[in-house]
């Protein structure tokens, strides 16, 4: 049975934010390392994609950006603020072991997940909401569709096309530009590729 939409999900390159850091909504550039792989994304899996949605932050527009200058047929691409990362507010940039080491009472409570607001940022259910949306969205359009975005989105799409809670979200490690391919039919998702870089 063929599936009534095919997503082909590429998280946009690496960027020069600090390693291991929280990178959410600053609109940080590509570091211009790591792309060279998208030649073999493209003459392999993205020249069937009908349609391309984008993340509005600059390191995924870029990215998009980099796909043209391959060759890549990208025509009118749809830029939609719901594909942007979550908003890690105070904690943008940080790592993970400093803020454990300053707030570990608030790390333990963003293990529940879903109930968590990031301190001075987004909510948690805010953000799989807003993803949820997207992802519906897309999907009921039918065809091939690009979408260029974030590790988060692209991890929490994952666990809502397969009926997963969100909160398992770390289960699928998304690389910085890896591509990967869901198949939506009319009762679920099926996860056809993860951190695909070439043919």
């Amino acid at each position: 049975m063929s599936p009534s939409t095919r997503l082909f999900l590429l998280r946009h390159g690496p960027t020069d934010a600090p390693p291991g850091s929280l990178l959410g909504s600053t609109d940080v550039p590509l570091s211009g390392k790591g792309l060279s792989q998208l030649n073999g994304l493209i003459g392999t899996h993205l020249q069937t994609v009908e349609r391309w949605h984008c993340s509005p932050l600059l390191r995924a527009r870029q990215t998009l950006d980099c796909l043209r200058q391959h060759g890549c047929p990208v025509e009118q691409p749809v830029y939609d603020s719901r594909l942007r990362e979550i908003h890690f507010g105070d904690w943008e940039l940080r790592s993970f072991a400093d803020i454990a080491a300053a707030d570990p009472a608030r790390i333990e409570a963003w293990q529940q997940y879903e109930d968590f607001v990031f301190p001075g940022g987004e909510a948690v259910a805010d953000f799989v909401s807003r993803i949820k949306g997207v992802l519906t969205d897309i999907a009921e359009s039918g065809g091939s569709i690009g979408v260029v975005t974030h590790g988060g989105v692209i991890r929490t799409m994952i666990c809502l096309a397969l009926g997963l809670p969100p909160r398992n979200y770390l289960l699928f490690d998304v690389q910085p530009a890896s591509l990967t391919v869901l198949d939506i039919f009319s009762g679920g998702g099926v996860l056809r590729g993860l951190n695909l870089c070439n043919g």
